[in-house]
């Protein structure tokens, strides 16, 4: 038997009907702070494993020709994981457009930063609190986006843009994933009370080539193939504008 999907089409309509825009600004401003998070502990543990195996870099140098081309690797390499978990979230909090708000993630992480660095150097606190902000693996400063040209400066950019839109669109997917695993009848309690039905009855009706709940094929029509899937939790009731039937797998 199919099961029912919801596509990245039908999440845009349902959020039109609602109306709301592509893009949800608390996904993205989530999705950030995870990134800005992310980044702050996997960096520490890429450094603990690269020392270990005598490779002397410092990821949250504020200088990217010091980071060097070994240390602008793994700089690119977390990055681009820390904001695969960034535009994940936003993705999945956004339920649509997940590309999109995964991109607004590289974006907005970019601008976030260098406001607060500029803000903060302006106020005139010590130097200590902008070195901070620049250990967060973006560029804030002017001589910092002097030196992107360096392997450290293309692989921090290259990391966020592309771990940020892989994770938009992962974060987003997982809905249908979910809609798909909550219609199909091999999954959950359903499932449960079909394992249990006897075996030999099983194999009969497999041989007769008969549902196994008993009907003959031309009396289950496809309204009663949307109820047999239909989730068995009253909390969660299916409600898919221009739903479409995928292939049977």
């Amino acid at each position: 038997m199919g099961t029912i999907v919801e596509d990245r089409r039908e999440r845009l309509a349902l959020a039109e009907d609602a109306g709301l825009g592509r893009v949800s600004g608390t996904s993205v401003l989530t999705g950030v702070l995870v990134g800005y998070g992310a980044f702050a502990v996997l960096a520490g543990i890429a450094a603990a494993v690269l020392r270990a195996i005598n490779v002397d870099v410092y990821l949250g140098e504020d200088s990217f020709r010091r980071t060097g081309a070994a240390g602008g690797i793994a700089l690119g390499v977390v990055l681009f994981v820390s904001y695969l978990f960034g535009g994940y979230v936003a993705g999945r909090m956004a339920r649509r457009a997940g590309a999109t708000n995964g991109l607004m993630v590289f974006a907005f992480g970019l601008l976030i930063a260098i406001a607060v660095a500029a803000v903060v150097q302006a106020s005139g606190v010590t130097n200590d609190v902008v070195r901070q902000l620049r250990s967060l693996g973006v560029p804030t400063s002017a001589d910092q986006w002097s030196q992107i040209g360096t392997v450290a400066g293309i692989a921090s950019l290259a990391g966020m843009l592309f771990g940020s839109l892989l994770g938009g669109m992962m974060g987003e997917r997982w809905h249908s994933k979910l809609v798909a695993r909550a219609l199909d009848p091999h999954v959950g309690p359903e499932a449960v009370v079909r394992a249990a039905r006897p075996k030999a009855l099983r194999a009969e009706e497999r041989r007769q080539g008969m549902p196994e709940d008993g009907r003959q094929p031309d009396e289950i029509d496809i309204t009663e193939k949307r109820k047999a899937a239909a989730p068995r939790r009253g909390r969660f009731q299916a409600r898919i504008r221009g739903g479409k039937q995928a292939p049977a797998s």
